[in-house]
């Protein structure tokens, strides 16, 4: 758990290494967020000034266990403040607050003044996999997150200031249900890859010496 952390930082260091102007967006889970890798990727990314976005998604439940008891507090964005990182908790329920956040950590990172760390406070409608009977919420906890469903308030915003109509809406729900549908029937009949492709797109070198050692 939380292993892309220290990655994010990584890939956040080649890109200032090689002076890309890329910048990396690192995102985990609150249960990820209690895992010891995530300070010393902080301190390092913090002394080094690295161009990254650390993003927590605090869904409230990591599997099936809340935040609440993971932790002396709740506000998750504060272990940033120990690495003197710019810190702050975003309503991930509204898109237009996410959005304001993510520019400004992401300008700040092209400035080169490193790194940003933003608790994106959200929920999880569904059980964590197939598996999960949810006994640990109540069907009115997750009733109530659904009234600040994030589509339903997008989809209010664009109505109230008439940039679409309701038939348009509409539209781009069908194509975008269609489009799903068509990706899954693409994937059930699909066959499956050869083995050897099991390494293609790990490595940014295409001929890492690692990969020759396995071929041989």
């Amino acid at each position: 758990m939380g292993g892309q952390i220290p990655l994010g930082a990584g890939i956040a260091f080649a890109d200032k290494y090689f002076e890309t102007g890329g910048v990396n967006i690192c995102f985990f889970g609150d249960g990820a967020s209690r895992q010891g890798s995530l300070h010393e990727t902080f301190n390092m990314a913090m002394n080094w000034k690295l161009p990254v976005v650390f993003v927590v998604e605090n869904n409230q439940y990591a599997m099936g266990t809340s935040v609440k008891r993971t932790a002396n507090h709740e506000d998750i964005y504060k272990l940033g403040l120990g690495y003197e990182m710019p810190c702050l908790p975003v309503d991930a329920m509204d898109p237009e607050k996410v959005a304001e956040a993510a520019y400004e950590a992401i300008e700040r990172a092209r400035r080169g003044d490193g790194p940003t760390f933003i608790e994106a406070r959200t929920y999880r409608y569904r059980g964590h996999s197939m598996s999960d009977a949810e006994p640990y919420r109540t069907k009115d906890e997750v009733s109530e997150y659904k009234k600040g469903d994030p589509i339903e308030i997008v989809k209010k915003r664009i109505l109230d200031h008439n940039w679409a109509t309701e038939e348009e809406l509409n539209a781009i729900d069908e194509k975008s249900r269609d489009f799903v549908e068509e990706c899954v029937d693409f994937m059930e009949n699909s066959p499956f890859p050869d083995p050897e492709k099991v390494y293609e797109y790990v490595y940014a070198q295409e001929d890492y010496p690692f990969l020759d050692k396995l071929e041989n």
